[in-house]
């Protein structure tokens, strides 16, 4: 009888302490204990039916053994510090087009990406010449989300790009405003066609936001840019209607 009590006893005490650890555990601990357990116990379950010849229900339990293992180990991964790649992969923000993979580095403020296809593919713009990405703008220009992110990235680079390529066709003197934008670089940052109706405009502006706006991954220079096409287009409109 005295057996028993102490059994009970102990069997009581033991629940006492594990509601207690319970009531205070966090939910992170409680699912790693959880997964030690899972993993032990299917452990030692597989032990014994291999001794006992069960094979077939062994290869069962070492598969759930397998599982728990690969989970714990995860977990622990997770709960360590985060490694450095994942640290500056944190800080960067990463856009991809039919045409582009780019990346802005939020530390310094670089911009540069990676040419996903066609005749420059494995090319990085910060490789390329200013004429090699006036080609490059040429072969893309079906594709109005490529082609603002390449006009965004040689705004930065190259300011008055638009104006000495002008230049050259017509022989105009550039602009002395590097900030200047004129409608027709509204258009192509909106990826519009000369003329496009006010409806147009803004939905090219919605879409655009909606991919580069730096909530998404953008940056505040691409949405500025977007911004600004929008601006210059609707404004000059309703300076014309009145």
């Amino acid at each position: 009888m005295l057996p028993w009590l102490v059994a009970g006893a102990l069997l009581l005490l033991g629940a006492l302490v594990l509601l207690r650890w319970l009531a205070t555990v966090s939910p992170s601990d409680l699912a790693q204990a959880l997964r030690t357990f899972v993993a032990v116990f299917s452990a030692l379950a597989s032990t014994g039916l291999v001794f006992m010849g069960r094979f077939g229900l062994a290869l069962v339990t070492l598969a759930a053994t397998a599982m728990a293992v690969r989970a714990l180990l995860r977990a622990r991964r997770g709960a360590d510090p985060m490694p450095e790649e994942d640290t500056a992969a944190a800080e960067e923000s990463r856009v991809e087009t039919a045409f582009f993979d780019m990346r802005l580095d939020r530390r310094t403020g670089r911009l540069d990406g990676r040419v996903l296809s066609g005749r420059f593919a494995g090319t990085y713009l910060s490789s390329m010449s200013v004429p090699e990405l006036l080609e490059l703008r040429a072969e893309i220009a079906d594709d109005p989300d490529s082609l603002a992110l390449l006009e965004a990235y040689l705004d930065r680079r190259e300011p008055l790009w638009r104006t000495r390529r002008q230049e050259s066709r017509s022989g105009r003197a550039p602009d002395a405003d590097p900030g200047h934008m004129d409608e027709d670089t509204a258009y192509a940052i909106l990826g519009l066609e000369p003329g496009a109706d006010d409806e147009a405009i803004r939905e090219a502006h919605r879409r655009l936001m909606a991919k580069l706006h730096p909530d998404h991954g953008g940056s505040n220079f691409l949405a500025t840019q977007i911004n600004r096409a929008r601006d210059v287009l609707l404004g000059r409109r309703r300076t014309r209607r009145n």
